[in-house]
Formats: structure tokens, sequence, C-alpha cells
């Protein structure tokens, strides 16, 4: 057994140790290291490898008080997911399904069901503005018949800005 699964999987945000043993070569932000205690027990510790800099895996957090002789093994945690082979990846079945579920909403807000708004040619967004002062007054408009306080912008980059927020609050609610 070794000890400090759980402080390693809360510390790293695992759901559980990683499977993928380090190559002894490539460089990793962050990894899972069993060191060996003074004691002959197992432990698990947090450890990083910069090719570039370092001449072996350093240990940046361990969990006891007790020293440790020498590095048993190093697993390696996967600093981005590849959601296009995860039966391939190195996770337990639940942490399968888990992703593949995350997989699948991630797919589901990217989907083509969403209509994509269109921006006008005109700067101000709505035709029957050609100028910051009537782009002003209809900012005032709006935001008088929609309840919203606040200051009106005065520069012409906040009031595009504005204009911009109105146009597509109201592209929303059309398509309601």
């Amino acid at each position: 057994m070794i000890n400090f699964e759980k402080e390693i999987c809360d510390y790293l945000s695992l759901p559980a140790i990683p499977l993928k043993e380090w190559n002894g070569k490539e460089s990793f932000k962050d990894g899972v290291a069993v060191v060996e205690l003074s004691l002959g027990e197992l432990a698990y510790a947090v450890c990083t490898f910069d090719a570039q800099k370092d001449k072996e895996p350093r240990i940046k957090k361990v969990f006891t008080q007790i020293p440790f002789t020498h590095v048993a093994s190093i697993l390696v945690v996967p600093s981005y997911m590849d959601t296009k082979d995860i039966d391939d990846a190195d996770l337990d079945e639940q942490s399968k399904e888990a992703a593949q579920r995350i997989v699948d909403e991630a797919n589901e807000l990217t989907n083509d069901d969403y209509d994509k708004i269109t921006l006008p040619d005109n700067e101000y967004f709505f035709d029957n503005i050609h100028n910051d002062d009537e782009a002003i007054a209809f900012i005032t408009s709006y935001n008088k018949e929609n309840g919203i306080k606040g200051a009106i912008p005065s520069k012409h980059d906040t009031i595009v800005l504005r204009l911009g927020v109105i146009y597509s609050d109201l592209n929303k609610k059309n398509k309601k």
C-alpha cells in the first residue's frame, strides 16, 4: 500500500492516481512520484521535470515529515485531455465515462443549433443611427424603456460597445 493517495489526488485535483509512467526524458508540469521513506514504506509526492533546466525530476511537495531515500517511480499527470481518444486514455472506466459526458456537453454547446449573429455593416449597428449624438439618444431611450440605470457613455468607443450589447440583446429577444 502507498500512503497519501487521497492527499495527492486532492492537491492535484485528480480523480485517481494517473497510470502513465514517465519515459525518463520528456518534460512534465506535474507528476506523481512514488518515494520510499526511510522507514521502508512507500508514499506519494508531487514532482516536476523540465528537460531544459533539470537533470532529474524535482520533488515539489511531500505529505510527511519522514525523509525519503529515493524515488521508486514517476507517473505523469496529463497536462490536457485529448477528447478524441478517451477510450485509449489512462483512466479507469468511471473516469472515462465522466470525460465522455463532458465532451458530449461541450459538443452540444458548440453545436450548429445556435444561430450565429451577423453583424451589420453600419458601425453603429442600427440603420437609423448615423452619429454619436443619435446613438446617445437611442441608448438613453433604450435604458429608460428597460429600466437600466447608469451613466450613458460619452466616448465614441464606449458608445459603439454599448450599442453592440443592445444589438445582441435585441437579437436574442427576437429569436425567442
